[in-house]
């Protein structure tokens, strides 16, 4: 029987203000049997909810996950756009290096499995991205030797980079002792059984959504294009043991998921999946 640890993202920030609800969330997620989280500050951003701001609150937030027991699974960096990891302009890509970097400081002692974060190189039609990759690697690079924890690069959607399994194996063969987290619902151009097979040796974590198999719309699984038998046979296939990280936010009707129904979608694919392995 393959199964895997259930996590779900739980926001810490969204869209530039704290999540008032974060808290009680935790509590919600343990109480319905999840093993861990990954607390996303991907909101943060702007002058009312910095990364000042961010920093100032993370010990306290991570500290809660590990006083409900829940395991801390990873870190979401933020990835506003703002966020100016891959600037051409080598004191801008330094000091936003830095902010990350503190932030970084502060989580370590709460030992998180991984940091996810995002390229920040721009999309395609700018025609920056060539000229960003350097500046990405060595952000990257940085971010590495801050912590013991895996530091992994997220594939990104069709109009940005690393956008593909080519371009992700471009950044993980550049940048030495590099980790990855396949998102699977940003694929435009690849299968995501088929990068999960691709980018096994560098893969660390995931995240679980479903979409129309060309935009980003982090449905639950099951309701979109992915074929989720594949993609749980490409797992075990390699396998991966990590954690199953969902990162769904509501369903194409505009209606939020439930922290109750990520559950029970998580018991269904199982149960499933090895129904239909059991010979």
């Amino acid at each position: 029987m393959y199964r895997l640890e259930l996590c779900t993202s739980v926001k810490l920030v969204f869209k530039g203000a704290f999540n008032p609800d974060y808290y009680q969330e935790l509590k919600e997620i343990k109480r319905l049997g999840f093993q861990s989280v990954e607390v996303s500050m991907g909101g943060v951003g702007g002058y009312k909810f910095n990364m000042e701001k961010a920093t100032e609150i993370a010990a306290d937030a991570l500290q809660a996950v590990l006083d409900e027991g829940l395991i801390l699974n990873s870190v979401h960096m933020p990835f506003q756009r703002f966020i100016y990891i891959s600037s051409c302009d080598e004191g801008v890509r330094a000091w936003a290096s830095d902010e990350f970097r503190k932030l970084i400081e502060v989580c370590n002692p709460f030992k998180p499995r991984n940091y996810v974060f995002h390229s920040k190189v721009g999309r395609a039609e700018e025609g920056m991205v060539e000229a960003r990759k350097p500046a990405l690697f060595k952000t990257f690079r940085e971010m590495i030797a801050a912590t013991d924890s895996n530091v992994c690069i997220e594939n990104m959607t069709s109009t940005s980079y690393p956008n593909t399994i080519d371009a992700m194996k471009e950044v993980l063969q550049e940048v030495e002792n590099s980790k990855c987290c396949i998102d699977m619902n940003h694929f435009a151009y690849n299968k995501p059984e088929d990068a999960i097979v691709a980018l096994g040796k560098w893969l660390r974590n995931i995240h679980v959504s479903d979409y129309d198999g060309t935009m980003e719309k982090h449905w639950l699984p099951k309701t979109g294009a992915i074929d989720w038998m594949k993609v749980i046979g490409a797992l075990e296939q390699i396998g991966y043991q990590g954690a199953f990280t969902y990162e769904v936010v509501a369903d194409p009707n505009k209606r939020p998921y439930s922290f109750a129904e990520i559950r029970d979608n998580y018991e269904q694919l199982f149960e499933e999946y090895n129904r239909l392995h059991s010979h």
